[in-house]
């Protein structure tokens, strides 16, 4: 009988802003742990939240075979690892002080706003290991800052948002990033003219302009056939300068290195497009081996559950250049909140940008009014594809920018 066990431990201390002032603090420790038993190519899972007794855990999951869930796919064994992303992060006592200090000069620099929502500093473990020799352990430890703004004068819930992750905290640099931002949304820009624009995107929004290739890459819908993409394995239909791999690197904060199943990539990276040319869907070992895939790692799993494909961390591979250079003199538009938007079932994409800013590549220049944004897929990741920056929006973000040429028309 194989025996595994999963947990995570989340401790988070969160802070909520309200009229840019701390309103209260919150916190609290959450441990989850999952215990499976595999046995004859059946699995049997059971779970619990806090402290548990694990001979119970055991029998509840012996107790689970008797569901007959098949699961015939070889554990992953014999590894043994343990990453530890800490950095001289603000501590849990000193981060309220310095929030309240952030939010006067906030209030003393940007009187036109009022500011809302929170500011979260999280400890996060997550484990997997079984009597197969699998053990293998992540910690990380980051803020996390989401702050909305909205005008005094504004009759909306909010205007705009100023965000970052990272494992820095910095009231200086977080101050100068809602300075550059609250600055350019006073100053009030019209499109010139309606027409192709660079526009721009932090790498976490991929899913906005490139869903449609991340759902059709998907192993069950690629490998049944059900994907445009299925048919175009090991073909070149994307510029070569697009690179798209599944990530869970140190840079990818919050995503462990290993999967739900224990798979773990060589440099804890997975290509999935090359230089344009496809090579293969994301899958976890059910899919891998139902379409006979490659294995790239992308089980998830409930604490309780059985391991299933999940949607995996993405990155396009970074260019050369900064933004400035990518954009190559031009002015991009930086879009800040979008919404709404979809894919027609040929490729074609559009949606509504809710608050978009004018960016020269080193600072924002002003605010747009709201926009409407389309192209296709094939064009996004082809001809229109200009690339990664190899610098990020914030000095605190991880994040990079991710620039496409567009359609772009005033609502």
């Amino acid at each position: 009988m194989l025996k595994e066990k999963s947990y995570i431990r989340n401790k988070e201390l969160s802070i909520n802003v309200e009229q840019t002032k701390i309103d209260s603090l919150r916190r609290k420790t959450i441990s989850k742990t999952g215990l499976r038993i595999y046995r004859n190519g059946l699995i049997g899972t059971a779970g619990t939240i806090g402290n548990y007794d694990e001979q119970v855990l055991e029998e509840q999951a012996l107790a689970a075979l008797h569901n007959r869930i098949p699961y015939p796919y070889e554990l992953t064994k014999d590894l043994s690892i343990s990453e530890r992303y800490t950095s001289c992060i603000i501590s849990e006592q000193s981060l309220p002080a310095e929030v309240e200090e952030l939010l006067e000069l906030v209030q003393r620099e940007q009187p036109g706003f009022i500011f809302s929502n929170r500011v979260n500093l999280i400890e996060q473990e997550t484990g997997l290991s079984n009597n197969a020799g699998l053990d293998l352990y992540e910690y990380d430890r980051y803020v996390e800052l989401n702050l909305l703004f909205k005008e005094t004068t504004s009759v909306n819930i909010y205007d705009g948002a100023v965000y970052f992750k990272g494992r820095q905290y910095d009231n200086e640099l977080i101050l100068k990033m809602i300075n550059q931002i609250c600055d350019a949304y006073k100053n009030k820009h019209d499109l010139p003219r309606e027409g192709r624009y660079p526009v721009i995107f932090e790498t976490g929004q991929l899913a906005i302009p490139l869903r449609k290739v991340i759902t059709g890459l998907h192993g069950e819908t690629f490998g049944s056939n059900s994907s445009p993409l299925s048919d175009r394995r090991g073909q070149q239909i994307f510029s070569d300068r697009f690179t798209l791999y599944q990530a869970s690197t140190s840079a990818d904060i919050g995503t462990p290195f290993f999967d739900a199943e224990g798979v773990v990539n060589e440099g804890y990276c997975y290509t999935l497009i090359e230089e344009g040319r496809i090579i293969t869907p994301y899958t976890n070992k059910k899919f891998s081996q139902k379409f006979d895939l490659p294995l790239t790692g992308a089980a998830t799993a409930e604490y309780d559950g059985v391991p299933t494909l999940g949607w995996p961390n993405l990155r396009i591979r970074e260019s050369e250049k900064t933004v400035k250079e990518l954009l190559g003199g031009r002015v991009g538009i930086y879009v800040i909140i979008a919404s709404g938007g979809d894919f027609t079932h040929t490729g074609d994409f559009s949606t509504p940008v809710q608050l978009a800013l004018f960016f020269d590549g080193e600072r924002f220049v002003g605010r747009l009014p709201e926009l409407n944004i389309s192209s296709n897929i094939f064009r996004m990741c082809g001809e229109d594809f200009i690339g990664v920056s190899k610098d990020s929006p914030s000095e605190l973000s991880l994040e990079k920018c991710l620039l496409i040429d567009m359609n772009v028309s005033k609502i």
